[in-house]
């Protein structure tokens, strides 16, 4: 990994070409590397070469507009979340920026492109035609509306930049400060009042119809604050690697329990610090 975050480095158009590649996470953890390192205008730079194959595709007919707004999203909520850890050094911070950069990126998609529920079952009637997948039927029924699809794709967008900008992250540590992403990535602790506002916004959506994603969206940012908790836990106790697989591949099989759990890890340490009363 080292290699591939000094091979990026040494030249600007080694960065910009590879990110124009459009390669999934890499691209935009490339484009949160530069912005991170270098700063808004080289990162801006470097945003605009990324949208470049992308609007053009679009333009030409060659993918749906749809498409074409989701991805320009996808690499715009990547360079505001690191343009919010650069100037705050707060992954809190930056988390939510994050969340909040790609919620508005599909809502503007949505607006200009005359909504996405019908491209997006339409893609999942050609999928459904292969064997062994969802039977439509009940994807119908979690997707019944453009609210339900809208919150979706923004967890979705929210996620994977934030793979993105983790990445990014643990390149810039690998070069210039070895040690440093671990160190940062297991202090990170939300605020009282912004965890608690969280939680209490997740908990309305949860009882509102239609805003199920909504509130997965809201609460993402405490499920990686969680996250970041037991990695902290597991280092601090010496358990090893088998407690982190554990919990992913737990997170991947049985996701909603385990990410309600984590939520209630993070708003609790938010209030007491639990790493602070574990250090006295």
């Amino acid at each position: 990994m080292r290699a591939v975050a000094e091979f990026i480095m040494r030249g600007r158009v080694r960065a910009v070409i590879l990110t124009m590649l459009g390669i999934p996470l890499i691209s935009p953890a490339i484009l949160a590397l530069v912005s991170l390192r270098r700063g808004s205008s080289e990162g801006l730079m470097v945003l605009a070469w990324a949208l470049l194959p992308i609007v053009v595709m679009g333009m030409s007919g060659h993918v749906p507009p749809i498409v074409t707004g989701i991805s320009a999203g996808h690499f715009a909520a990547v360079f505001c979340g690191a343009m919010a850890l650069r100037s705050s050094r707060s992954w809190a911070v930056a988390l939510f920026t994050v969340m909040a950069a790609s919620a508005v990126g599909i809502l503007l998609t949505s607006a200009f492109g005359g909504g996405l529920l019908q491209g997006f079952m339409q893609a999942l009637e050609r999928a459904a035609e292969q064997p062994n997948t969802v039977p439509m039927e009940e994807l119908k029924q979690v997707f019944s509306g453009e609210l339900q699809i809208t919150g979706y794709l923004s967890l979705i967008s929210a996620m994977s930049a934030t793979l993105a900008l983790v990445l990014g992250r643990y390149w810039q540590a690998l070069l210039y400060n070895p040690g440093g992403f671990r160190q940062e990535f297991h202090q990170l602790r939300m605020p009282v009042w912004l965890a608690s506002l969280s939680m209490l916004l997740w908990v309305v959506s949860l009882v509102t119809p239609g805003y199920a994603f909504w509130g997965a969206v809201i609460a993402f940012p405490m499920v990686v604050a969680g996250i970041a908790l037991i990695h902290w836990l597991v280092a601090s106790r010496g358990w090893g690697i088998g407690p982190l697989v554990a919990m992913y591949v737990m997170l991947v099989i049985g996701g909603l329990p385990l990410a309600g759990f984590l939520c209630g890890l993070a708003l609790v340490d938010s209030w007491i610090d639990i790493r602070g009363r574990s250090a006295k």
